[in-house]
């Protein structure tokens, strides 16, 4: 589906133990390369490299080291020759499941024409992701109507990943203050509903959720 211009995302059927709901890649093509985002999980590769075949990848960005963000990124390596990328603080997390980082990246250090951006908590490097006036959060915040979400009482389309899954529930939350900042009009996530319009009102009530 094309969410806006040279931006594309599929949900793609997918479990995780007691937890069954699609989990969202996107592709970005801001600039020359297009870009995949989000580096899927072992179980739906097939699915993961299709996509990203479908739009010519030359690159993955992992947005975090979590499994289901990194776990198809073997087969996209054999099958498509990516160049991959992920946050910097991450690296050694992913060298340790076997994942080598092409290119580390860092808050505002702009490649292909996506810009990261810091949100440490979720995982000591998390980041979330901007190319236009597109955000992809990851796992910074997640549709409130997703299985992953905290049982709190969300009052938005938007809410944070159950603390479970948190390196640093607390640091996680905070980042979220973050995207306050971001000048975005859609939210892509990895898990939920995304918020294709709108979207400084959707961060403005998880903020206000958040405060409570």
């Amino acid at each position: 589906m094309e969410i806006a211009p040279r931006v594309w995302t599929r949900a793609i059927e997918w479990s995780y133990g007691d937890y069954e709901e699609p989990l969202s890649v996107h592709v970005a093509r801001p600039a020359e390369t297009a870009v995949l985002i989000g580096g899927g999980e072992e179980s739906i590769a097939s699915d993961v490299v299709t996509f990203a075949r479908e739009y010519d990848v030359e690159a993955v960005v992992v947005e975090h080291a979590h499994v289901d963000h990194y776990g198809a990124v073997p087969a996209l390596r054999d099958e498509l020759d990516v160049t991959v990328a992920a946050p910097a603080r991450d690296r050694s997390a992913l060298a340790q499941a076997g994942i080598d980082v092409d290119v580390a990246l860092r808050d505002g250090g702009a490649r292909w024409g996506i810009e990261p951006i810091a949100t440490p908590g979720h995982t000591p490097g998390n980041m979330a992701y901007q190319a236009g006036d597109v955000l992809f959060a990851g796992d910074t915040v997640v549709g409130s109507d997703s299985a992953f979400a905290a049982d709190d009482d969300w009052s938005g389309p938007l809410a944070v990943i159950e603390s479970r899954f948190n390196h640093d529930d607390a640091r996680a939350r905070e980042s979220v203050h973050r995207l306050a900042d971001v000048r975005v009009g859609t939210i892509l996530v990895s898990h939920g509903s995304h918020v294709l319009g709108d979207a400084k009102a959707a961060v403005e009530t998880l903020l206000t959720d958040l405060e409570r």
